[in-house]
């Protein structure tokens, strides 16, 4: 669990400075979009993996897995 919030944390990071550099509404969405969109393509990926590290660790601890 602890490495799939490391994952989403890094992946959070560089997605805010793309963000803030956006001047309108349009273009953060547009932003926010593609980092949702394209989960295979740069860091965007680590957030996918990321949350599925974190399923797996919580099924764990619960014995489900």
């Amino acid at each position: 669990m602890v490495a799939g919030v490391i994952c989403i944390v890094i992946s959070i990071v560089s997605f805010i400075p793309n963000f803030k550099k956006a001047k309108s509404v349009k273009e953060k969405w547009a932003i926010f979009f593609d980092f949702v969109i394209d989960p295979f393509v740069g860091l965007a990926s680590l957030f996918y993996l990321g949350l599925l590290l974190i399923l797996v660790g919580l099924l764990k601890v619960s014995n489900l897995l």
